[in-house]
């Protein structure tokens, strides 16, 4: 009896070592988090309609495409809205960019941009701009980041209502995103832009909106913008905002 209790217990000492040499120790080390995807991007389509006593419309798309050969990072931003009355166009806004930034330490960075804006509803037929200049992130964890970014450049204005013009720029800006929980962010888009040769014409546009993930590829999105001017096209107000809820597609 007592060889057959001995030989029990070796058996089981010998099988306990055997699993704690096969099981790792724990807490196990997390794994290095890789470089981020080559190319990324998103689309967005929101559309309203009104029938009865009015029938008004508006329809907007969006489009965000990055491409990040480390440490440059190159993106693509569109945004297209359009309300009609009846049938009849009334007012479009078009806002595109194409930016270009090379990480030059962890946190700071140099940058290059172009931009295009067309406002129908500010009375802007259209605003080229160029510029560029250096920034700064002031955080850039996983769950919040916060980049601030200054510049020089120069812009071409054409109204629809009274005298085009050029003038240079000073411009500043920041983008902030919030992951507050694991299928929802929020994040804001703030930018400033100076006139040199007239500083009480300026420029403020903001985006804030929140994302909700739905499914692997598909999230929906609410967003609310501003833009503010200073000294605004004759006969047409200093603010104008939007908001919608859009649809969104992730690739």
């Amino acid at each position: 009896m007592k060889t057959l209790v001995r030989s029990s217990l070796l058996l089981a000492a010998i099988a306990g070592g055997a699993a704690s040499a096969q099981t790792p120790e724990c807490p196990c080390p997390i794994p290095p988090a890789g470089p981020p995807p080559l190319w990324s991007g998103s689309a967005e389509f929101s559309y309203l309609s009104t029938s009865g006593n009015s029938k008004t419309s508006s329809l907007g798309g969006g489009l965000e495409l990055f491409y990040k050969p480390l440490p440059w990072t190159v993106s693509l931003n569109a945004n297209y809205l359009r309300s009609s009355s009846e049938g009849i166009l009334t007012s479009e806004a078009f806002r595109g960019a194409l930016k270009g930034i090379r990480d030059l330490t962890t946190e700071i960075d140099v940058y290059a941009r172009g931009s295009y804006l067309r406002n129908t509803f500010a009375g802007l037929d259209s605003l080229i701009g160029v510029d560029g200049g250096a920034g700064y992130k002031l955080f850039s964890g996983p769950s919040q980041f916060l980049r601030a970014e200054a510049g020089f450049g120069y812009s071409w204005e054409n109204q629809t209502i009274g005298l085009d013009r050029n003038y240079a720029t000073a411009r500043a800006g920041m983008g902030y995103k919030w992951v507050f929980s694991k299928s929802a962010q929020f994040t804001n888009d703030f930018g400033i832009l100076l006139d040199l040769a007239d500083t009480n014409n300026w420029i403020i546009s903001d985006t804030a909106a929140i994302t909700a993930t739905l499914t692997r590829v598909f999230a929906l999105k609410a967003s609310w913008t501003i833009l503010y001017r200073k000294e605004p096209v004759e006969g047409f107000k200093k603010t104008d905002t939007s908001t919608a809820v859009s649809l969104v597609a992730k690739f």
